[in-house]
């Protein structure tokens, strides 16, 4: 019976700080920024403007999706190319490094559109959908304001060797 006694007490003093640990009220946040996405060519180059909102539901898991508005165009051969979107929808997993440093992995799926204009009126537009992975680091300045620093792999049947981006934003935690 003793023994049963100390193992409880020495199982309660393991579990007590790990159970207060894990007490973590859900978060929202909203992000803006800047992502330019690249093709592994040198021919085109996408600038992106771009937006976000988090839903961080665990310490360690959350979901996202992000939103960025094509900035500008790229000469391709004579024909005019255009990134007009990306959407796309993400699972995220946290690793927190200290109280204001998170190092961040997310995968998901997405869909981006661009406007290839041939010149003399023809003008075409396509979707392109596959998965998305990445990783990352935010750091919180304070309780509300932050940065955040990510890339990420956009894998797409229809393009060979898909997309990458590179991003920075401003974050915004409620």
């Amino acid at each position: 019976m003793r023994l049963f006694i100390i193992a409880a007490a020495a199982a309660s003093a393991v579990a007590a700080p790990a159970a207060a640990q894990s007490s973590f009220d859900p978060q929202i946040s909203v992000s803006a920024g800047y992502a330019r996405y690249v093709d592994g060519s040198e021919d085109w180059d996408g600038h992106t403007a771009t937006g976000r909102i988090t839903a961080r539901l665990h310490r360690y898991v959350g979901v996202e999706g992000d939103f960025a508005v094509g900035l500008g165009s790229s000469d391709i051969a004579g024909v005019d190319v255009t990134m007009n979107s990306n959407i796309a929808g993400y699972v995220v997993a946290y690793w927190p490094v200290d109280p204001n440093l998170d190092l961040t992995a997310r995968v998901g799926y997405g869909s981006t559109e661009f406007e290839f204009d041939f010149g003399g009126g023809t003008t075409v537009t396509e979707s392109f959908d596959g998965m998305a992975f990445g990783v990352g680091a935010q750091y919180y300045f304070d309780e509300h304001n932050g940065v955040r620093f990510d890339v990420t792999r956009h894998e797409y049947n229809d393009i060979d060797g898909g997309l990458d981006s590179v991003g920075i934003t401003y974050v915004r935690r409620f």
